[in-house]
């Protein structure tokens, strides 16, 4: 079993500042994890063409199992507020981290922690 780790940055390449969705794809992709973890995850923000940067790794490993779990909800460096419950912010954009599995996963479970 492969193990990975990869932090995001919002999806924003360090070489040119641009988040490219196919060029994500391709750097997950080379990564050929099983199950991969990622920090910094944008979902539904602006500045990242709100995508959804799990799924999209997700789809990059041909991996049926993801996960998005945020931290904040709508905008760092804008307006966001810290999430302290169990929701996941769906329909506002959010920030936070994703677990990804091309094996299946029985159950998913949150920590939050203080």
């Amino acid at each position: 079993m492969r193990l990975a780790t990869f932090n995001l940055l919002h999806g924003r390449s360090l070489t040119d500042g641009l988040v490219d969705p196919t060029r994500l794809a391709a750097a997950v992709a080379a990564l050929d994890a099983d199950v991969l973890a990622l920090q910094e995850v944008d979902r539904d923000q602006s500045r990242s063409g709100n995508l959804d940067l799990t799924a999209v790794a997700a789809q990059a490993l041909h991996a049926t199992e993801h996960r998005f779990a945020a931290a904040l909800v709508g905008t760092p460096g804008e307006t966001f507020r810290p999430l302290t419950h169990d929701d996941d912010g769906h329909g506002e954009p959010c920030y936070g981290v994703g677990l990804i599995s091309r094996h299946p996963v029985t159950a998913w479970r949150v920590t939050r922690l203080g």
